[in-house]
């Protein structure tokens, strides 16, 4: 008994050191069935966390990371569409008149607006400022040589003349494309050939005056770019000589025409000119001289002429201009003349009259 008793004491003083180590150290897990420590858990569970992070990071993957960007750049543009519609509505109106060029029926509306600086700015800034076509009046004067030849079945009709003149022109620009204007030429010591048998000289005086509204379409805003002026006018034409004068007859013609000039630049201070006018039904008159010489009843008178020229720029303010240019108008009777034909000693009928100009002017323009 004694033996059995000391067995047990030295048993248990042997075991229970051991299960004492057991609870504190966690390797004996398995020997006590019992789950680690608490208090060793954050040891055991590191490891873990580190393993567990990566998972957490997965959405950090490249499909997964792309996505973010990707929904991040779907966002970005449809902000700033949203941002740019109210910027953007207005021009499928056209309401950004500064952008582009006003039309002429505009700039005429302009004319009589409250606000005509609208116009008048955007031409600003589009030309430059040694441009011409800044300029809102121009003076012009030419010294001209004329030859005027007038063809005809009637000798009283049947002259020729050849003069000196002087061209006076001015324009007012209300607008860069919209603007009155005219041109008026007066002979400087002008004749014509007199009786068809002595061949005699008579004095003679010639007047031409046209002016009527000037329209201007830029091809571009720079000095080379091409332009087209055209023009309507009112033209008043007068041969005179003098009262007593019994070989020749007074002449008037008036009516409306058109005309059209195209300005080609071929650099800055260089540009050519190419035109033409067209006057489709005129008033002719007759008016009694010395005698009363008439070529019967007026039926039909057209009038045409081109002309070609070029203009050199000195600056903004002065340029120098020539030009050549025919004009023919053609003037249709019917009937019998009133007078016998001194050349013939017959009356003639169904007169027919070409009067042709040739004139060449070399000139200067002044503008502000």
């Amino acid at each position: 008994m004694k033996f059995v008793s000391r067995a047990f004491i030295f048993t248990a003083a042997f075991i229970l050191p051991v299960l004492s180590y057991a609870q504190l150290d966690s390797s004996y897990e398995l020997l006590l069935g019992n789950s680690p420590s608490p208090l060793l858990a954050p040891k055991k569970q590191a490891p873990v966390a580190q393993k567990v992070a990566p998972k957490k990071r997965r959405p950090s993957n490249d499909d997964q990371t792309n996505v973010q960007p990707a929904a991040l750049d779907k966002v970005t543009p449809t902000v700033a569409e949203k941002s740019e519609v109210p910027q953007g509505r207005p021009m499928p109106v056209k309401m950004q008149p500064t952008e582009e060029e006003p039309t002429i029926t505009q700039q005429a509306q302009s004319i009589f607006s409250a606000d005509p600086e609208r116009v008048l700015d955007f031409y600003q800034s589009q030309f430059d400022e040694s441009d011409p076509r800044r300029n809102k009046i121009e003076i012009s004067f030419a010294p001209s040589y004329v030859t005027n030849d007038s063809s005809s079945n009637y000798s009283y009709r049947d002259y020729r003349s050849v003069f000196t003149g002087m061209n006076l022109g001015a324009n007012v620009w209300l607008t860069p494309a919209v603007g009155i204007g005219g041109n008026f030429m007066f002979s400087l010591g002008a004749d014509t050939s007199g009786d068809a048998v002595s061949d005699t000289r008579s004095p003679a005086r010639y007047e031409f005056l046209d002016a009527g509204l000037k329209f201007r379409q830029f091809f571009g805003f720079s000095q080379t770019s091409k332009s087209l002026e055209f023009d309507v006018l009112y033209s008043d034409y007068k041969f005179n000589v003098d009262s007593d004068d019994t070989y020749r007859t007074k002449l008037k013609t008036t009516g409306l025409g058109l005309k059209m000039t195209l300005r080609l630049p071929s650099s800055n201070d260089v540009a050519w000119l190419i035109g033409g006018s067209f006057y489709p039904r005129l008033q002719h008159t007759e008016q009694k001289a010395g005698a009363d010489i008439g070529s019967g009843n007026n039926k039909e008178n057209v009038r045409m002429g081109v002309q070609l020229g070029s203009e050199i720029k000195l600056s903004r303010d002065s340029q120098i201009f020539y030009e050549a240019s025919a004009t023919s108008e053609k003037n249709l009777f019917d009937g019998a003349a009133k007078s016998v034909d001194p050349a013939t000693s017959l009356t003639p009928k169904n007169v027919s009259v070409t009067n042709t100009f040739y004139m060449f002017s070399l000139g200067y323009r002044w503008g502000n």
